[in-house]
């Protein structure tokens, strides 16, 4: 049962990651604190870590970080000027050609070029000056988890050197341990979403990754619509196509969006929403139907990072409620290529 235990892996690779890799993130970090802007390249998975990758350098380096667009480089030969600037391409695999296509443009233009993959051997670190390996061990499920986690822990890691603001990572590891346990509670949300055909998952700000990479887990392992939005977007008009009795998942923390998350659930409720979260907010898991609570913090920028091991039990559990092995996700393969 590959998924299984390789969400249960998931805090000693990050520790192993924050041991073995913090020369790599501080020499990578005083890099990227020189570039004027930064594009990040990735798919899946990778392409939510990406986004979470945008709000820590942002936030923390106030450096510009944008989303590539691989096609304007792999299919309308039209790449914009990197020069000046850093790309980061991230991939698990490494065998991403659209990833690697723009990490060799950018290369060319003479941008700085970090590939963030597990493979150190693949074609994106190959393509890339530099790379920053995940040191996560093979994953064998077809569903990422770990590689997730540490591809969203090394962009901390560069976001924090390129800042001089290292975060503090020292109680992230057994914070994501207590998720790795929360199974049964992340089971007890699953039963209780039960059979549902559709649900939508929230987050926002730094959380906002989170939703994203849940929603995609539920998709992937359950073949449920699950629609993520930003909190802040959902009010502007999806909002509309709530029903009484949709199921609706947040993932929250405390800090500066918990007081607006707390009333967006109440919201919700009253709109005749099954809400339920995986929150370490109190006040939030009071507010809803039912919750997995965290109780071990690590702060709200390392919290998605909890908060999303314990989403994959959601997924998984809510994948058996359908009759689906969350082992064998239909349709898909552990590498895709596309260009």
């Amino acid at each position: 049962m590959s998924l299984r235990s390789e969400i249960g892996e998931q805090p000693a690779a990050v520790a192993r990651l924050l041991a073995e890799g913090a020369a790599d993130a501080r020499r990578l970090g005083g890099l990227l604190s020189l570039s004027q802007h930064l594009t990040v390249a990735a798919r899946g998975s990778s392409d939510n870590a990406a986004t979470y990758g945008k709000y820590l350098f942002e936030g923390l380096a106030s450096i510009v970080t944008a989303s590539a667009a691989p096609s304007l480089v792999t299919r309308y030969g039209t790449p914009p000027r990197y020069r000046g600037g850093a790309v980061i391409g991230i991939s698990q695999s490494g065998a991403a050609p659209d990833v690697s296509a723009v990490i060799a443009a950018a290369r060319r233009d003479g941008a700085l070029t970090i590939a963030i993959t597990n493979r150190a051997s693949s074609a994106l670190a190959r393509a890339a000056e530099h790379v920053f390996e995940l040191r996560c061990g093979p994953e064998r499920a077809i569903a990422a988890t770990k590689t997730y986690t540490s591809s969203c822990v090394a962009l901390a890691m560069l976001a924090g050197a390129a800042a001089s603001r290292p975060l503090q990572f020292a109680d992230l590891p057994q914070a994501m341990r207590e998720a790795v346990d929360s199974e049964p509670e992340a089971a007890r949300i699953a039963r209780k979403i039960g059979s549902a055909r559709a649900l939508v998952v929230l987050g926002r700000g730094y959380g906002y990754a989170a939703a994203l990479e849940t929603a995609l887990k539920i998709k992937e392992l359950a073949r449920v619509w699950a629609e993520p939005y930003s909190s802040a977007d959902f009010a502007h008009g999806p909002r509309a196509l709530l029903e009484r009795g949709t199921p609706v998942l947040i993932l929250g923390a405390r800090g500066a969006t918990e007081r607006e998350t707390r009333s967006l659930a109440a919201a919700l409720r009253r709109r005749g929403a099954r809400v339920y979260a995986i929150t370490d907010d109190e006040a939030l898991a009071a507010k809803v139907d039912d919750a997995v609570l965290l109780r071990r913090a690590v702060g709200e920028l390392l919290s998605p990072i909890v908060l999303v091991v314990a989403a994959q039990h959601v997924a998984a559990h809510v994948a058996r409620r359908h009759g689906r092995d969350p082992e064998k996700p239909a349709g898909l393969s552990k590498v895709t290529r596309t260009l």
